[in-house]
């Protein structure tokens, strides 16, 4: 609206000034040493406006003249960067397509002119690993970090990357640790790391990082259960084969409630508690474990506790909720022949085989046999047993 009214107010101001100009033209005087104009007031106004508009043309050609040196160097950058784009692109492109040589050389012919050094750093390190170079992987990597220190975090990253590629387990050690100092809930460097101590089956230093790999959501919660897993059961018979024993029933006593009832778990523990004649605490541990859930492994560990008194009561006990399980059946006959319970040892590992036939459960029944004096019984059942084996073989 204000510029309506402004619009119209010049038009009528132009008119006024018209309407006036035509009844008076008035006059206009210019007296330069003998030197006169004299010329209507239009004319002079013409004239003015005529002389401002040629001067303001000169001023800006000679402004475009004074600014042309820095024009045509703005122009020739520009065109270097987009060549230097272009071929790093073309590296980019090589580097995919498995052209190493060709792509680091022209990754790194495009770094005087390219706005992303970091980039063709990073790739180009990543073609010199890749054609055995680790010297010149390295020097780019430097390079890397001396062109943008504020990605100090990605470079160290990608070095790290590469040395796990490579199985530089010390070097990436090293590097890790240092990424782990500066930024110690960084979930990329967290996931290195774990990946790194399953490389070299440093169970100990995995199980500490643990907590951490959970707070920080690395791994989703299936692949941390079985990391988890994992972990704890290569630990644990790491201590075992050093026969450490206070150290495995410390460890053992220690592990988190989800993997306190895992039948690998406490089987390993178990037979070290055999080997070592501790045969109390095995047997609370298997009766304890067995009422919760019967695993064929840890029922075939409770057949090899010496006898006790309770022994074959529990393990018929066990029947109630388990009267099709095989391996029950097998560990009931093992301890009736220990007991002697000729009988009932019998009929057990017949059940047994009935079920589910095993290798194992034929070479006891044959064991059975020899002791009862049934000599072509042993060999039927060794027979059967030793085909089992065969076929599994």
């Amino acid at each position: 609206m204000m510029r309506i009214l402004l619009a119209f107010l010049i038009l009528l101001g132009s008119v006024a000034l018209g309407i006036q100009l035509n009844k008076d033209p008035g006059y206009v005087l210019i007296a330069i040493n003998q030197w006169t104009i004299e010329t209507t007031a239009w004319v002079a106004v013409f004239g003015i406006i005529i002389l401002f508009i040629a001067m303001y043309l000169v001023l800006r050609l000679c402004q475009k003249i004074s600014h042309t040196p820095s024009t045509l160097t703005q122009w020739h950058s520009k065109r270097l960067a987009q060549k230097a784009q272009a071929i790093t692109r073309k590296g980019l492109i090589e580097y995919s397509e498995g052209y190493w040589l060709k792509a680091k050389n022209h990754l790194i012919q495009a770094l005087p002119n390219t706005d992303t050094p970091l980039l063709n750093y990073l790739t180009a390190a990543r073609a010199a690993q890749k054609m055995g170079d680790n010297q010149l992987r390295d020097d780019y990597l430097r390079e890397a970090q001396q062109s943008m220190p504020e990605a100090k975090i990605a470079v160290e990253l990608t070095q790290a990357e590469l040395q796990l590629a490579n199985h530089q387990w010390e070097q990436a050690l090293a590097t890790l640790k240092h990424l782990h100092d500066i930024a110690p809930h960084h979930p990329y460097v967290l996931k290195l790391i774990m990946q790194l101590y399953q490389e070299v089956k440093d169970w100990a230093q995995l199980i500490h990082i643990l907590p951490d790999l959970k707070k920080y959501q690395v791994v989703n919660s299936q692949e941390f259960d079985l990391l988890q897993y994992n972990a704890y059961l290569q630990r644990l018979i790491d201590l075992v084969k050093q026969n450490q024993h206070e150290a495995v029933n410390i460890f053992f006593n220690s592990l988190p409630k989800a993997l306190a009832n895992e039948p690998n778990i406490i089987a390993e523990y178990v037979r070290f508690l055999l080997k070592n004649a501790d045969y109390t605490t095995a047997s609370d541990l298997l009766r304890r474990a067995l009422r919760k859930d019967l695993s064929p492994q840890l029922i075939g560990l409770y057949g090899l506790l010496p006898i006790d008194e309770k022994q074959l009561a529990f393990a018929e006990g066990l029947l109630k909720k388990n009267a099709h399980s095989a391996a029950l059946y097998l560990c009931l006959g093992q301890i009736c022949m220990k007991r002697k319970l000729w009988g009932k040892a019998k009929y057990y590992l017949e059940k047994s085989n009935e079920i589910e036939p095993t290798s194992l459960a034929y070479e006891t029944q044959g064991q059975l046999h020899e002791m009862l004096g049934e000599e072509a019984l042993a060999c039927r059942s060794y027979k059967q047993g030793l085909a089992l084996t065969t076929k599994d073989i």
